[in-house]
């Protein structure tokens, strides 16, 4: 008559050995190579940037060229979109014009009480007198 005990200590180191042999036959021996591919280089990658960045600064040359607010015609909402030009000092162009008729340059606007020099260089290329 055998012991019980025996006989599971016998089932499981068989289950032990099946799962250890099993684990190390199922792994990927193969020590393959990896393939890498590279679709542009360093430089391509540079030239590309560079190339997008003369675009950008083209086509913003271009849209302020194009898009100067006129200060003798702009309602007080396109003054507004002027870089640090708000509601008050919107309204205050409009007042200096309609008190002292329009602007004859651009320079004109530091007449303004509110724009100082530096707000004057933030705007002066986004601005024009007509024409």
């Amino acid at each position: 008559m055998k012991k019980p005990h025996i006989s599971l200590l016998l089932l499981v180191t068989c289950f032990f050995f099946a799962f250890t042999l099993g684990f190390f036959v199922g792994r990927n021996q193969s020590s393959g190579a990896v393939e890498v591919r590279v679709l542009q280089t360093a430089p391509e990658i540079t030239q590309r940037a560079t190339d997008l960045t003369a675009l950008a600064v083209e086509t913003v040359a271009e849209t302020q060229s194009t898009s100067r607010i006129n200060i003798n015609t702009a309602t007080r909402e396109e003054l507004m979109t002027l870089p640090g030009i708000g509601e008050v000092i919107a309204q205050r162009i409009i007042d200096y014009r309609t008190e002292n008729g329009d602007f004859r340059t651009v320079e004109d606007l530091i007449n303004v009480s509110g724009i100082g020099e530096k707000r004057m260089e933030a705007i002066i290329d986004l601005i024009t007198v007509g024409g």
